[in-house]
C-alpha cells in the first residue's frame, strides 16, 4: 500500500517559510531593478517606490532618493512581517510615474526627454523592464 513515510504535516511550516523566504527575495530583486532603472533628477520618484502587504499603498513619498538605498531599505522593512500567500505591491505614486512608464512627457524632445516622450534616463520605462528582468532570473 503506498503512502506517505513521513506526514506533511512535519514539514508544512518549512514549505510556508521557504515560500515566505522565496517571495521576500522576488520583491527584494524586483526593487533592485526598480533602483537600477529608475531615472534620478531630484530623487523623487526614485523615494516614491513603496511597497506594502495585503492592500495598496497610494501614500506619496516627500523624501528624496538618489542612490535608492533608503528604497531598497524601506522595501526590506516593509516585507519583515510577510506571511504565507499575502500579496505583496510595488508600485510608484510619483506625479509623473506614469510617463516615466509609459512616455508621453507633454514638453516634447529636448536634453531630458525624447521625441516619444520618454525621459532620456528611462527611455524604455521602469517598471515593464524591471519586472522582464527578475521573470526571467526566477523561471
Amino acid at each position: 500500500m503506498a503512502g506517505w513515510s513521513l506526514s506533511p504535516v512535519l514539514f508544512a511550516d518549512q514549505v510556508e517559510q521557504d515560500l515566505v523566504e522565496m517571495q521576500r527575495n522576488i520583491v527584494i530583486d524586483l526593487v533592485q531593478e526598480i533602483t537600477i532603472h529608475a531615472p534620478i533628477d531630484s530623487g523623487n520618484y526614485m523615494a516614491d517606490n513603496i511597497v506594502s502587504i495585503g492592500s495598496e499603498d497610494y501614500s506619496v513619498n516627500t523624501k528624496l532618493d538618489i542612490l535608492g538605498t533608503e528604497t531598497r531599505s524601506a522595501a526590506r522593512a516593509a516585507l519583515t512581517d510577510l506571511k504565507p500567500f499575502s500579496t505583496v505591491f510595488v508600485q510608484n505614486n510619483s506625479a509623473y510615474g506614469e510617463v516615466i512608464e509609459f512616455g508621453g512627457y507633454p514638453s516634447g524632445p529636448s536634453v531630458k526627454i525624447t521625441p516619444d516622450g520618454y525621459s532620456r534616463m528611462a527611455p524604455k520605462g521602469v517598471y515593464g523592464i524591471s519586472f522582464i528582468a527578475v521573470t526571467e532570473k526566477w523561471t
